[in-house]
């Protein structure tokens, strides 16, 4: 009856095309759910990732710790990072299993964070930010079959369209310009996981909505919509002083008319290059330029955990044992899936020049990717 009980409580998603399983303390349940209710249901599908959310990580003896935020265990080691701690296991070919312990900010020390932030993160949009950029996006580096990409990502008519580039460079803006196509599907706002099937895997993180982008009342009045005076207050003045740096979440599903949480086939690349062009302009992208391009843009998105691979390995070195998982590895991986789906995709440069209007910026990619989509 335990063990029927414990499966009950488990919450089991598809997510990037794998089996997660869920659990948490019952404080947490609500968030959880919140924050995972637009993938789908796994059904009776095995786990082959076992995620739990603990008020503190497990009693393990660490082999070493070099430096302080990183630990190294037989099977295992620890990803500290300043509002979560991730513990990730792994023996042989059984399920990945990983413990999560966020460190909540109280009182006076959470009013400030929120004030000095760009976006009074609270409930569950400060959750699913921990889960997806801490435990979700990192935890398909243990599998050799994806690899994530820094890409807004749309469908039209059912495949899929990527929009890739260093961040800034105006993904967002472009995809709350596409949300009024009436057949357009929203798959992700900044990191999209492709597997080596050609498949793009929806990330359901909240999109990110920053000052610049409310060119209208209508768009800052529905990213405020609910929230109290401080909050609002808190928008409006950062927003005046520099919108670049101001920002709010929205869940998907309050954005776009259409959600792609499961997996369409690639179709077309698009990278948006900011350059020193006369005017915008396409060209087709070579498949070794993009592949390259793609590992170093989310190399450089994901440096924060990319320094605990590097750290895994220099502890390994150290003590003379087999690391959980190098960087080296993880990139030969994603190569090896980025060059098999990029090769059978469209795959094109828009050049932006450095002065552009934005609201012409947005109505002209808009227009390339509907048009492209078409094609």
């Amino acid at each position: 009856m335990a063990a029927v009980d414990a499966e009950l409580a488990r919450m089991k998603k598809i997510i990037f095309g794998k089996c997660y399983a869920f659990s948490s303390d019952a404080d947490l349940d609500e968030l959880l759910a919140e924050s995972l209710n637009l993938y789908a249901d796994a059904g009776s599908r095995e786990p082959e990732v076992n995620i739990r959310f603990d008020r503190a990580i497990p009693p393990h003896k660490p082999s070493s710790i070099n430096p302080r935020v990183h630990e190294t265990f037989e099977h295992g080691m620890l990803t500290s990072f300043p509002s979560v701690d991730v513990y990730w296991k792994r023996v042989g070919n059984d399920p990945l299993e990983v413990g999560v312990t966020i460190k909540p900010r109280r009182g006076i020390r959470r009013t400030i964070h929120n004030l000095l932030s760009m976006e009074y993160p609270q409930g569950a949009e400060a959750f699913e930010q921990i889960l997806h950029e801490f435990v979700l996006i990192p935890s398909t580096y243990f599998f050799k079959d994806v690899a994530p990409i820094h890409a807004a990502s749309v469908t039209v008519g059912g495949r899929a369209c990527l929009l890739a580039g260093t961040g800034g460079v105006g993904k967002s803006s472009v995809m709350l310009a596409l949300r009024r196509s009436e057949n357009v599907g929203f798959v992700s706002d900044d990191i999209v996981v492709m597997s080596d099937t050609g498949q793009v895997n929806g990330n359901m993180a909240w999109p990110k909505i920053y000052g610049y982008n409310c060119v209208t009342d209508a768009m800052k009045d529905e990213i405020l919509a609910g929230r109290g005076w401080i909050d609002r207050a808190h928008f409006n003045i950062r927003n005046h002083m520099n919108s670049a740096h101001v920002r709010r979440k929205m869940s998907p599903d309050r954005l776009y008319r259409y959600v792609e949480s499961a997996s369409a086939p690639l179709y077309r690349l698009y990278y948006v290059v900011r350059e020193d062009v006369p005017g915008l302009c396409v060209s087709e992208l070579g498949l070794a330029d993009a592949v390259d391009m793609t590992i170093v843009a989310v190399s450089a998105e994901y440096s924060v955990f990319h320094d605990h691979l590097y750290w895994e390995q220099y502890n390994a070195l150290a003590t003379d044992r087999p690391p959980m998982l190098t960087m080296a590895g993880v990139t030969a991986s994603w190569r090896r899936v980025l060059t098999a789906s990029f090769a059978a995709a469209d795959r094109f440069k828009i050049s932006i020049p450095f002065k552009m209007d934005h609201t012409v910026y947005q109505e002209s990619v808009t227009d390339i990717v509907v048009t492209g989509m078409a094609a």
